[in-house]
């Protein structure tokens, strides 16, 4: 019988799995892999491996567990700490610039979102997906803002997410594979907002 760490079993069960998300979080980033055997989150929680299938299915779903737990209020400072000045494309570019800088620099959730998500699970994904649609939504938003002002050219919404995410996540990867990440980063970002404006923009 495990030790009942809280006052409740449901206070219990809330403090255990937070302990198993967080010491799986611990492990990612230190090993800089997601490739960490389920029998050392446990370890690390003070709880057997067969505890953890209580909470979690697998690997998939500890992970987008984690993901739902933590990074929809990541998006949120993305998108409250960007420029709220310049137009919707300087806007825009500033919110695509903070992003690669983040899924650059973010020991756990940039090697998610980058490396790791693409080898998990349709369900998982999707989950993955959902924790930061907001963001893809705020770019979007941003974008027919710049089309009504007359400053981008219109294209349907799915294919313009498409475009300004496509360029956005391989300005990370260019990021990331570079001898030297941070580095390279003010170079590749600055290319970035310049691509993305340019790319974008209304001809006249």
């Amino acid at each position: 019988m495990p030790r009942i760490r809280a006052t409740s079993i449901d206070e219990h069960k809330a403090l255990t799995r937070a302990s198993l998300l967080a010491s799986a979080k611990t492990l990612i980033a230190d090993a800089g892999t997601a490739e960490i055997p389920l029998g050392e989150i446990a370890l690390a929680s003070g709880v057997g491996r067969t505890t953890l299938y209580d909470y979690f299915v697998d690997r998939d779903d500890l992970i987008a567990a984690m993901v739902e737990a933590e990074l929809p209020g990541v998006i949120d400072d993305l998108i409250t700490t960007s420029s709220r000045s310049g137009t919707a494309g300087e806007r825009l570019a500033d919110l695509a610039v903070r992003t690669v800088e983040f899924v650059a620099g973010d020991p756990v959730f940039g090697l998610i979102l980058h490396r790791e998500v693409g080898r998990m699970g349709l369900e998982a994904q999707q989950r993955i997906r959902a924790a930061h649609s907001h963001l893809a939504e705020a770019m979007i938003g941003l974008y027919y803002e710049g089309v009504a002002a007359g400053e981008f050219r219109s294209m349907p919404a799915e294919l313009a997410g498409r475009l300004i995410q496509d360029t956005i996540m391989s300005a990370a990867k260019s990021v990331i594979s570079a001898p030297d990440p941070q580095q390279h980063t003010q170079t590749v970002t600055s290319h970035l907002r310049q691509f993305l404006l340019g790319g974008l923009r209304l001809d006249r």
